[in-house]
């Protein structure tokens, strides 16, 4: 069962939650709204950072290319 932590309690034992939250997601609600804290992991640097259009401009680009047709 999963526990879901209100704000206050998230601030008295941020070091805790964020070292559980390695392992599995922890959960928090505020103002209604379910929040998720999980491990997540980081960008390459040396990659890059695309934007949401760019990542779909590289795929309709890769669809349309007469080059790469079967």
């Amino acid at each position: 069962m999963q526990t879901i932590l209100t704000p206050s309690q998230l601030k008295a034992a941020v070091g805790t939650v964020l070292d559980q939250a390695v392992r599995s997601p922890q959960y928090v609600v505020r103002n209604g709204v379910l929040l998720v804290i999980q491990k997540a992991e980081l960008p390459d640097p040396d990659a890059g950072v695309l934007s949401p259009w760019e990542q779909r401009a590289s795929v309709l680009e890769s669809f349309y290319d007469s080059n790469k047709t079967w």
